[in-house]
């Protein structure tokens, strides 16, 4: 599995989203406390950018339509989104933050 880079543990602040580019795509990485969670960064139902959306307690709203997906139970969507949000790992390693991106 590839993973890649994508900044330091001080550039995603506790309880925030951050759009990332990494593997030539458009991620989002969140973090919730000790709990780190990255995505692409296109809502599952009309492919809109998650990272304008809003992100609490492990769950992202997309701003467009009101889906929502639950990253702690693996990308759990709500209507008008059918198709779980594809969650990737995050390792965090000193102070680098990683995505698997495969």
């Amino acid at each position: 599995m590839e993973r890649a880079r994508v900044g330091a543990v001080g550039d995603f602040a506790d309880g925030a989203m951050v759009r990332v580019e990494a593997g030539g795509k458009a991620w989002v990485v969140a973090r919730d406390g000790d709990d780190w969670f990255a995505f692409p960064d296109r809502c599952t139902h009309a492919k809109r950018p998650l990272s304008d959306g809003d992100f609490e307690a492990g769950v992202v709203t997309c701003v467009y339509h009101g889906a929502t997906f639950d990253l702690r139970q693996g990308g759990k969507p709500t209507m008008p989104a059918i198709r779980p949000l594809a969650c990737h790992a995050v390792a965090v390693e000193g102070e680098d933050v990683f995505v698997t991106l495969g």
